[in-house]
């Protein structure tokens, strides 16, 4: 009797041990899509700062698991686009207008850093994976999808400060262009587009060309002028959780 239960056991761990991976792996593409889906429809303008993020809403629209939803906004809590209260659930953060050039003037300050560290460390196959990164912005904002195009602009700031040695300073970075992103999404105008993607190859040739001076000008620059172009007065109708994942039920 023992005897089989032991084997019962057996069977039954190795079965966890196949499933629970599985189930792992699902969990994390659907927490990275429910991520990705939220910050999109932030950047798309479908979503305000200010909206509240209702678990079983989100999670009926996206066929998930509310542990699942829990997961993505942990995510998003992280990145500092979303506040968790207790027992109030979670709401996308509302940055005012101090606390938007706060950013802005940190990013400046830490970039030009950044920047003069990877002008000196890089190389030709690090400026290559630079520019596809631009390309595909590029791509992105030329089919007018506003949010992925603006999450690939981030992501260029990030991959040029990998370039760097300075990890501390990336790591600030990394907490900075999110909400970088949620204050052009909440200040910019729907109409109006950055078109940062010009200036960013604009950087990557003074990189390959090694002048330090000349980069850390051109990012500083490049960072003034998105701030330039924000509307600090501006304010946006928060929007509905429905309305902004009608394409998700239309693709159901």
């Amino acid at each position: 009797m023992a005897s089989k239960k032991s084997k019962a056991s057996d069977v039954k761990e190795t079965l966890n041990s196949v499933v629970r991976p599985l189930e792992e792996a699902l969990n994390s593409t659907q927490d990275g899509r429910l991520y990705n889906e939220i910050l999109d429809a932030i950047l798309d303008y479908r979503l305000s700062p200010g909206v509240k993020l209702k678990e079983d809403e989100l999670a009926g629209i996206f066929s998930v698991s509310r542990t699942v939803v829990r997961r993505a906004l942990l995510r998003l809590s992280h990145d500092r686009i979303v506040d968790i209260q207790p027992n109030r659930g979670a709401t996308i953060i509302r940055p005012d207008v101090q606390k938007a050039r706060e950013i802005m003037s940190a990013r400046r300050l830490i970039e030009r850093e950044l920047v003069r560290e990877a002008t000196i460390a890089a190389t030709k196959e690090s400026l290559d994976t630079l520019r596809q990164c631009v390309e595909d912005e590029r791509d992105q904002v030329r089919r007018q999808h506003v949010g992925s195009g603006l999450r690939l602009s981030g992501d260029f700031h990030i991959q040029l400060s990998r370039l760097s040695a300075n990890t501390t300073l990336q790591s600030y970075l990394k907490e900075l262009v999110p909400q970088t992103s949620l204050i052009i999404a909440m200040y910019q105008t729907p109409h109006h587009t950055l078109c940062s993607h010009q200036e960013h190859f604009d950087i990557i040739d003074i990189i390959a060309a090694g002048d330090v001076d000349a980069a850390q000008t051109e990012v500083d620059n490049h960072l003034q002028r998105i701030e330039d172009k924000l509307d600090l007065g501006n304010e946006r109708s928060p929007g509905d959780l429905y309305a902004a994942f009608a394409h998700v039920k239309a693709k159901d």
